[in-house]
């Protein structure tokens, strides 16, 4: 038996679950080409949800997750797809 190929083989796994983990845990810091964005901050995961589901019925995005803050004070809606609030321009309505 070889021992130094099931070595190197459980390393790498290791290695790529710890990379994995990263990008996921931290949609808008792992890198820039993650298009993930902060749009908000709430009291509540129930807020959250609720602006969540909001913005996707209004087009705003295409989806979204709401995680803990950087304190435990609030929840922060993070998004995906869409147009950003700040580049939102709404046509009157007629």
């Amino acid at each position: 038996m070889r021992p130094f190929p099931t070595r190197a083989t459980i390393a790498l796994g290791l290695l790529a679950g710890a990379v994995l983990w990263n990008a996921a845990a931290f949609p808008a810091t792992a890198s820039g080409s993650t298009s993930w964005r902060e749009e908000g901050h709430f009291d509540t995961s129930g807020a959250c949800q609720r602006a969540g589901k909001e913005g996707i019925r209004e087009h705003r995005w295409d989806e979204y997750k709401c995680r803990p803050g950087r304190g435990d004070a609030y929840v922060t809606l993070w998004v995906r797809g869409g147009r950003s609030r700040a580049g939102a321009h709404h046509a009157p309505a007629r």
